[in-house]
Formats: C-alpha cells, structure tokens, sequence
C-alpha cells in the first residue's frame, strides 16, 4: 500500500492591504481561482496569443489589461466581491504587478524572475 495524499479544496488567500490614498488603506484578498475561473482567463489569455507558423506561442497580439485580466479573477474586496478589471486597470502599474505576482504564486502560474528561472 502506498502513503495517503491529502490534497485540499479549499482555496488559498492572502490579505493584503491596498493604499487607496494617502493615509487610507482597505484590505483585499487575492484567491486562487476556481477551476472554472482559470478555464476563463485562459480562454481569454488564449485569444491574444501571437503563434508562429507552427501554432507556437511566442507573444501576444494585446497587451491590454495584462496584469487587471489575471486580478479580474482573484482579487476580492473586504466584502468578497471580485473587483472589476476596469476599476484594477485605473491603478498604477506597479500595484498592478505586485498584486498580480501574487496571484501567479497562489494560482500556480510560474512567472519568470529576472535571471530567467521560473518562481512559484
């Protein structure tokens, strides 16, 4: 008999608390995403995908909403509600990244580090 693996449902989250203005914070979460909801950002992902002449990605055709898509799907506000891309695409770039680094850690998407190596 082999060893028993426990793997869990539940979703991962991690607070984090967002300046929305000098001096005031709120909290938000990031939430690994359903299964159906990574289908989704996928399928959308999928369709801004530049390919080769053999059907291999190698960019994309859009670059709009890179890091607000993702956030689309795992961010939360203090009341649970995902908040909308468009409010996410009004931040700056940089909370975007950061807060999208997040969600590619939770959500099991490597993202590349500056020397090349994937980080999970």
């Amino acid at each position: 008999m082999s060893d028993i693996t426990k793997i869990s449902v539940i979703r991962k989250s991690q607070p984090i608390d967002l300046e929305i203005e000098e001096g005031r914070e709120v909290r938000v979460f990031v939430k690994e995403m359903t299964g159906a909801q990574r289908d989704e950002y996928l399928n959308k992902v999928s369709r801004k995908t530049k390919t080769n002449d053999k059907g291999e990605p190698v960019g994309l055709t859009d670059y709009t909403g890179s890091y607000s898509l993702l956030l689309s799907f795992c961010l939360y506000d203090a009341d649970g509600k995902l908040v909308p891309e468009k409010t996410i695409q009004e931040w700056t770039d940089g909370a975007q990244k950061a807060l999208s680094d997040v969600a590619a850690i939770l959500n099991n998407m490597g993202r590349k580090d500056d020397e090349g190596d994937e980080k999970n």
